[in-house]
């Protein structure tokens, strides 16, 4: 009810339906500390009017690693905006946080929405810096359907245009691509663990976390085997309903690509066959903000677009972790 009241989603729609599903995914992963989320309820009539979720990730930072929590999911019923609840559920989920243990705290914030301004408050009350981290200026997305799509996001004429040229999906011509299987755990896990050690700074994955996640059946995993079977990359998108303007259409979430052992033309074709697979599914697109540590060019050639939107990551840094003045290179998924 909160996303679905903003007032920037009744004028554009795109607004991101959290369903159980959606939850589950976000917040009921095996790591999943509960003590950690906050709820604010209406004393009257004891309704949670308020909440703000929490996901335990190690984060590495040139080589350490620190156990960070991202808040996420800030919702406050809009009945009850404007009265400071979205700020007093942050101060307790990062002193409940630094009671536990946790060594900081890491948030993505939209220039546009008030986020920012409840995170600097939270900080600033706190005697902590909120210190920027790194700004992603572009997004990403493959639309399968454009007319679909035009009924939950406003879309103007000539970008209706230029998507529906852009809808069809290519066939795959490669036997190396093919949706995860369970051995392929493994394999997958390494490719990850590969990619933090490649980064400056990198989330750390969770073995049982990842293995959660590929078993998920909103979720969908293509995978790369390279001619010897052995699987060289890989990537993952899970469901959610995207919505406005009173309709709303299940979308795909880009949550992780591993795609840096690989050709352009074999990283392409690993693109179409997630697109081929998402679209048997029902879904009429694939969207997340892009982080460069993946190549864009295949995914450009498999009909994604990319185009100017920002979102800033930043670190609640109550213990003063040095953080480097400039970030070559960022690891990051979305769960």
């Amino acid at each position: 009810m909160a996303f679905l009241a903003d007032e920037e989603a009744a004028k554009e729609g795109a607004v991101l339906i959290f369903t159980e599903d959606t939850f589950n995914i976000m917040f009921g992963a095996p790591s999943a500390n509960k003590e950690l989320f906050v709820r604010a309820i209406d004393k009257t009539t004891n309704e949670v009017v308020g909440f703000l979720g929490s996901i335990p990730r190690k984060l590495s930072i040139e080589g350490k690693r620190y156990n960070f929590i991202i808040p996420a999911w800030l919702a406050v019923h809009w009945k009850h905006q404007k009265k400071g609840l979205a700020k007093a559920m942050g101060k307790k989920m990062l002193e409940i946080g630094l009671e536990a243990g946790y060594e900081g705290g890491f948030a993505l914030h939209e220039p546009e929405q008030h986020g920012v301004d409840t995170s600097r408050a939270v900080a600033r009350e706190m005697g902590f810096p909120l210190e920027r981290l790194v700004r992603i200026k572009q997004f990403v997305i493959r639309i399968f359907d454009v007319e679909k799509v035009a009924t939950v996001v406003k879309l103007r004429w000539f970008e209706r245009f230029f998507f529906s040229f852009k809808q069809k999906v290519k066939a795959v011509k490669s036997s190396q691509v093919r949706i995860y299987e369970s051995k392929d755990l493994d394999q997958i896990y390494k490719l990850i663990e590969k990619l933090v050690e490649r980064d400056q700074i990198s989330i750390v994955p969770d073995y049982q976390d990842v293995k959660w996640m590929l078993e998920n059946p909103k979720v969908i995993c293509a995978v790369h085997e390279d001619k010897q079977g052995k699987i060289d990359g890989f990537a993952i998108v899970w469901e959610f309903l995207l919505a406005g303007f009173g309709n709303k259409h299940p979308f795909g979430w880009l949550d992780a690509v591993h795609t840096y052992q690989l050709s352009v033309q074999e990283a392409t074709e690993l693109a179409n066959f997630l697109c081929l697979a998402a679209k048997k599914r029902g879904w009429i697109g694939i969207q997340t903000p892009y982080i460069p540590y993946f190549d864009a060019k295949p995914f450009k050639k498999a009909n994604f677009v990319f185009f100017r939107k920002k979102l800033n990551l930043d670190i609640f840094n109550p213990k003063n972790i040095p953080l480097p003045k400039r970030v070559r290179s960022f690891y990051f998924d979305w769960r």
